[in-house]
């Protein structure tokens, strides 16, 4: 089975988009809501498909692009790992 691992990019990336979330709803149960729906798509995708995702080699070597819901997943499958390095919904990604 892959193991899917979130840098610390990618986990500050879901943080910053659980403060926007509440932001705008001011729930908290919406933002974990909507986080925990993102997670889940990615570990449930990328632990199946792992090259799923679209090549990037425009961004770097050997990675590959996941979308969900208007978000671009980074990720580089490795051994029997898949790395996601960040997460974004603007036109460029912080690595």
């Amino acid at each position: 089975m892959t193991k899917i691992v979130f840098s610390k990019v990618a986990l500050e990336n879901l943080q910053e988009q659980a403060l926007y979330i509440f932001e705008k709803t001011k729930s908290v149960q919406t933002a974990d809501a909507y986080l925990e729906k993102m997670r889940s798509f990615i570990v449930e995708i990328l632990t199946m498909f792992p090259n799923s995702g679209r090549p990037t080699p425009e961004l770097a070597l050997d990675t590959r692009k996941l979308v969900y819901q208007g978000f671009s997943i980074i990720y580089k499958v490795e051994d029997d790992q898949v790395q996601v390095l960040t997460i974004y919904r603007e036109n460029i990604p912080k690595l």
